[in-house]
């Protein structure tokens, strides 16, 4: 079950043209409500902040940061030293999305740095990912 959570992570934060919301099993969006539920009860953000970042409202504030890390995290894709594997999450992307979805990792991971702490930097890439390509990024 992890790698479908690791790919529903993927594909709702990182693409799916247009701001449309894909067709999603029951099994999928339980996925995603249960590491939506996680995050937001480990870090009390709130839902109006998740919803504002959809349009590049993103609210300078510790609980949204960290509830972005907390999605890397649930989903994988960071090490022990809250390092995040771009390489994995590359991986796991569906053929259709890879090369726009590598283009913006690309050109966003150079944010990720150690002078800063997990939680901004998890912030840092999903900003710039919504620069970069505001009709592809999506936040649950």
């Amino acid at each position: 079950m992890l790698p479908a959570a690791l790919l529903v992570f993927l594909l709702i934060t990182f693409g799916h043209g247009a701001k449309e919301k894909p067709e999603l099993s029951e099994e999928i969006k339980e996925i995603i409500q249960h590491v939506h539920n996680e995050c937001v009860g480990k870090t009390g953000v709130a839902e109006e902040d998740i919803a504002n970042c959809e349009n590049g409202i993103f609210k300078e504030d510790v609980k949204l940061k960290c509830y972005m890390f907390c999605l890397l995290e649930e989903g994988s894709l960071v090490d022990d030293d809250g390092n995040v594997d771009y390489d994995m999450m590359v991986s796991l992307i569906p053929d259709k999305y890879t090369d726009r979805v590598v283009k913006m990792i690309n050109a966003c991971k150079g944010l990720d740095t150690p002078d800063k702490d997990k939680c901004q930097r998890a912030f840092d890439v999903h900003k710039c990912s919504y620069a970069q390509d505001p009709n592809f990024y999506f936040l649950f």
